[in-house]
């Protein structure tokens, strides 16, 4: 992979980050359906969807996760399981019911992406692949979970915290992945021939 494709993935990450936010905007903050989707609302979170893929292509190729196979492992399954999280926008224009299972399977790809994201941010801790604070966004992206197991827990409602958390932290992934473009670029510079 080239820095300027390792660029363009950041970027889409980047430009994707507000996208589930916008939605959320767009109903006043309150919760929709899922049999509720409109199909700006299915366009906003397949759009989300598909920069946090183009974000974990990126972290799969700077190997965040380490360069053992438990790490790709980790990388590839999340990969696949935020596919199926996108599959679920063209099942919402195409008006699949909720109850199929097809859908149902996407459905389970989001909050399992979720929980795969906070393994990676784990394991990219610890893989040290990742330069200087650009390390730690793979965990800060993870860490919804247990902010919101630790809110229901206390019984508290923090306004707006899954919204600004997903605007931050896969737009700190899509910063991430642009510097680490800009450093690649500078030991190696993209060589184009002209004919």
């Amino acid at each position: 992979m080239t820095a300027t494709t390792l660029r363009t993935l950041g970027l889409i990450t980047l430009l994707t980050a507000p996208a589930m936010s916008l939605e959320a905007a767009r109903h006043g903050f309150q919760k929709v359906a899922n049999e509720h989707t409109d199909p700006l609302g299915a366009l906003l979170y397949g759009l989300f969807s598909l920069g946090w893929l183009c974000g974990v292509l990126g972290l799969r190729h700077l190997r965040a996760t380490g360069t053992g196979w438990a790490g790709r492992w980790l990388l590839n399954l999340l990969s696949v399981t935020v596919t199926l999280a996108i599959l679920q926008t063209p099942m919402d224009l195409l008006r699949v019911p909720t109850g199929h299972p097809l859908y149902v399977v996407t459905d389970i790809a989001w909050p399992l992406s979720m929980l795969l994201t906070l393994l990676v941010g784990i394991a990219a801790l610890f893989a040290r692949q990742l330069c200087g604070w650009t390390r730690f966004v793979p965990l800060f992206m993870g860490a919804f979970i247990p902010i919101m197991v630790l809110q229901g827990t206390l019984g508290w409602t923090v306004p707006y915290l899954f919204d600004v958390h997903t605007v931050l932290a896969w737009g700190l992934l899509g910063v991430t992945l642009i510097r680490a473009a800009r450093v690649r670029s500078l030991r190696s510079p993209d060589v184009t021939f002209m004919a």
